[in-house]
């Protein structure tokens, strides 16, 4: 099983510093929301972003948003052998199930994260699609192994060991059974909090050169399913 953690999402509604602002009470009252019930997005509130501290880190919906199509679509999540997380700012955690239909719309995609940060779930009745819980990053690392001593943990970061693609397939174990945490930075600038390098035993770095977040996961998707078998398994049952 594959466990892939979006790490400091850039995902958060307007913080309080901002939310007075009169070209952000304009933008939300057109969207018929009251300020902090909008999502922080630096195409539209990029003038009053520099206002905060890391700005420059902060407001990049949109890389999320490529991130899970690409991680959705992918055959092993749609095997269920892949659970998703995305780990925000604030270090709290969001459980995306597998089986989500997100919106192909960006503009939709913001509505949900609006009404999933506000309200904690969506749907916001029944079983949750998506939900917060209530843990941080060390204590969701530590559970997802469920007990097994021998996880993999791997951290894609820039200064990580130089790894191509084939030396990332035989990190892999091939036995499926074996739990393998990947964590893939989704912000857009700057390195990782020092703590959470220290939470993965691996660190790589694919190619030597920046890639964006979505490709990282599709690489790190491919390579893992290549490697257990799973992918040879997709294609000879067509």
């Amino acid at each position: 099983m594959l466990h892939l953690v979006l790490l400091e999402c850039p995902l958060e509604l307007i913080p309080p510093e901002l939310t007075r602002l009169k070209e952000i009470q304009r933008f939300a009252s057109l969207k018929g929301k009251k300020p902090q019930e909008v999502l922080l997005d630096q195409s539209h509130h990029g003038r009053s972003m520099t206002r905060l501290q890391d700005s420059d880190r902060r407001g990049r919906p949109d890389i999320v948003f490529l991130s899970l199509m690409s991680i959705l679509e992918s055959p092993l999540c749609k095997e269920g052998l892949l659970t998703i997380h995305l780990h925000l700012r604030d270090n709290r955690i969001v459980e995306v199930k597998p089986d989500v239909r997100l919106p192909r719309n960006y503009d939709r995609f913001v509505g949900l994260m609006e009404q999933l940060l506000g309200l904690g779930s969506v749907p916001p009745e029944g079983p949750a699609l998506l939900r917060v819980i209530g843990q941080g990053l060390s204590e969701l690392l530590s559970q997802l192994p469920e007990g097994r001593g021998d996880a993999l943990t791997v951290l894609a970061v820039e200064d990580g060991r130089k790894t191509t693609i084939d030396a990332l397939v035989s990190l892999f174990p091939e036995d499926p059974n074996v739990p393998v945490i990947v964590g893939v930075g989704a912000f857009p600038h700057g390195d990782f909090d020092k703590a959470i390098p220290q939470l993965f035993e691996n660190h790589v770095s694919l190619y030597g050169e920046i890639m964006m977040a979505w490709h990282v996961c599709s690489e790190m998707l491919w390579t893992y399913s290549l490697r257990t078998g799973i992918s040879r398994k997709q294609f000879s049952s067509k």
